[in-house]
């Protein structure tokens, strides 16, 4: 009698909608997908190994890959994984099918060579857990007759769910199909765990767990790492929150329109990010963003695991974006900018279809928009609201801060205070030299603290200026947890953007200081609230005036005290997750 072929198809791409490259991206040291293929040759039932990529050439790594690998390679529609595993089901003709995802490195060898005995010595189509008794950890693969699949192919060759993940047909048509169910393995019983790689934070959760267990690349086992979980269950928070996508939900595209350089500063760049980051993660939504300007502000994004489509120098903006919505279907377009984009452009894109959002954008793309999302800032009781037919949120719940500035925040109760200087991440108008002035004309003593951004261009003046200082400054460059560094300071002095923002939410008393009239106009809703103490303009503000400022909160505790309680009643860490919301809600409620 001969042996059954069995077949592991392993579904890779690189274009993945919530975080591109992923299964090339290192875990450990190796490739996710390499974790994938080193997991399967441990397998004792999986006699061939073959990678099913798409066509397109941006997938030509993948084929690389294959080939260093050692295993075998197809490549079909980038938009019909069925396809592509008919592909591969006529090219090896196997008995028995082993559907993996490139995404999921901690498959386990033994349970899936259990799979394939269930499915065999049952006679039946598809292989699953007992859904009757508690979730596994362990995921990523699901085994099925070639026989069944051929009856797939002819059945739903159009349905969605088959299309895009194959098995999820078999499991809601019982009654068509003879479906085995594999007893679980007690050590691998665990609820809540997420072990596929969909977003960063998934890939920073499987880092973490390889260091703990202190594992070799593609030796971290599922026993040991249910173990760890059940031992440090505060890992979880690592990627809890991750929206987990569903067989037949559809995955929501967004476009975000936005710039930062050293002249607009990077808070546009650094409030897009945030709420890109909470589509993606807790609403699985696939976020691209569209950049025209700024070296640092795209390396941001790309960090952040985004792609991004980049404006030619010579390209108009309006046809730009509509090469983009040509290329790649878009449900969502967000706009923070400050160019020249017309609101007639506004009106063409809602007619295609598309929700158009607009943060804290003054000019006269606000009408043209569906949703609008402001700070309370004075400014809006001055606008002509004609013809405007969306909807418009305005408060401090609807500020864009990072996921960072979530968490309560103690008092620092540091015996020396600590003041914080953070002019943005480029201060254009070079307000640090300023402030500097001012602390140098106090004779209180305290810890000075200077943040410079990343777009900042006036490193050697400030080297210099240090030079010719009387106190120990700490010069923190590139700051990666400001909102930890935040958390640390009795008091700052900032320039009015996100920054001022972040410390309200992080509770910090600041002295802030504005670059522009609107600015000025802006802090007055925090100066109130008695959070800020808003000294204006910088063109008419003196040093002493700065000092000043800073000596009366230096010496007056209670105040501090009183402006922290202030700034936590803000509730400013809710703003991202209701930016989200709003935006969700209406992309379900359309057609």
């Amino acid at each position: 009698m001969a042996e059954t072929l069995v077949a592991a198809i392993v579904q890779a791409r690189m274009g993945s909608s919530r975080l591109p490259g992923k299964v090339l991206m290192p875990l450990a040291g190796k490739p996710v997908l390499w974790h994938v293929i080193h997991r399967l040759r441990k397998c004792r039932r999986v006699q061939r190994i073959v990678i099913a990529t798409s066509d397109r050439t941006s997938d030509d790594p993948l084929a690389e890959f294959a080939c260093a690998q050692g295993v075998e390679l197809v490549r079909g529609p980038e938009d019909n994984v069925l396809q592509r595993f008919a592909l591969a089901a006529r090219q090896i003709a196997p008995d028995v099918m082993v559907r993996v995802t490139g995404d999921a490195p901690l498959i386990d060898p033994v349970t899936l060579d259990l799979f394939i005995s269930r499915l065999t010595s049952e006679n039946a189509d598809y292989c699953t857990s007992d859904p009757s008794s508690p979730r596994v950890i362990h995921e990523g693969f699901c085994t099925f007759t070639r026989t069944a699949f051929e009856r797939l192919l002819q059945e739903a060759p159009d349905d969605p769910a088959a299309r895009e993940h194959i098995t999820a047909y078999f499991k809601e048509h019982p009654e068509s199909y003879q479906i085995a169910y594999q007893p679980k393995d007690p050590r691998h019983v665990f609820e809540g765990a997420r072990l596929s790689v969909d977003t960063p934070a998934d890939l920073q959760f499987l880092e973490t767990i390889y260091q703990r267990l202190n594992a070799a690349p593609g030796e971290a086992a599922v026993a040991d790492v249910v173990s760890l979980l059940r031992k440090q269950p505060e890992l979880l928070c690592i990627n809890g929150h991750i929206h987990q996508k569903q067989a037949r939900e559809r995955t929501r595209r967004i476009l975000v329109r936005c710039d930062g350089d050293e002249q607009i500063g990077l808070g546009h760049v650094v409030r897009s990010i945030a709420l890109a980051d909470e589509l993606r993660e807790r609403h699985g939504f696939g976020v691209t963003f569209a950049m025209a300007t700024g070296r640092v502000g795209r390396e941001m994004v790309e960090q952040s695991g985004f792609p991004i489509e980049i404006k030619p120098k010579q390209a108009e903006e309006t046809k730009w974006i509509k090469e983009i919505f040509a290329r790649q279907p878009t449900d969502a377009l967000i706009l923070d900018i400050r160019t020249a984009l017309p609101p007639e452009a506004l009106q063409k894109y809602r007619q295609q279809g598309i929700l158009v959002v607009a943060i804290d954008d003054t000019s006269e793309r606000r009408r043209e928009a569906d949703l609008v999302f402001f700070p309370p800032i004075p400014q809006l009781e001055q606008m002509d609201w004609t013809g405007f037919s969306g909807k418009i949120f305005v408060g401090l719940q609807y500020v864009l801060l990072r996921r960072d500035f979530a968490g309560p925040v103690p008092d620092p109760g540091n015996t020396l205070p600590k003041v914080l200087v953070s002019m943005g991440a480029s201060d254009p108008a070079g307000l640090v030299f300023k402030v500097i002035d001012a602390l140098e004309a106090l004779r209180e003593e305290f810890q000075p603290t200077i943040v410079v951004g990343r777009a900042f261009n006036q490193r050697q003046a400030l080297a210099e200026r240090m030079t010719r200082v009387h106190r120990s400054y700490d010069i923190r460059e590139n700051v990666e947890d400001m909102a930890a560094l935040m958390a640390e300071a009795d008091l700052a002095v900032a320039s009015f953007g996100m920054t001022v923002y972040e410390l309200a939410a992080t509770a910090v008393p600041a002295v802030v200081i504005c670059l522009t009239i609107d600015h000025a106009l802006s802090a007055r809703t925090l100066a109130r609230a008695g959070s800020i103490v808003n000294l204006g303009v910088h063109e008419h503000l003196r040093p002493e005036e700065i000092a000043s400022a800073v000596r009366e909160l230096l010496n007056n505790r209670a105040q501090r005290r009183e402006m922290r309680e202030r700034a936590r009643q803000h509730r400013l860490a809710e703003g991202r997750r209701r930016v989200a919301e709003e935006i969700a809600h209406s992309l379900e409620s359309r057609p």
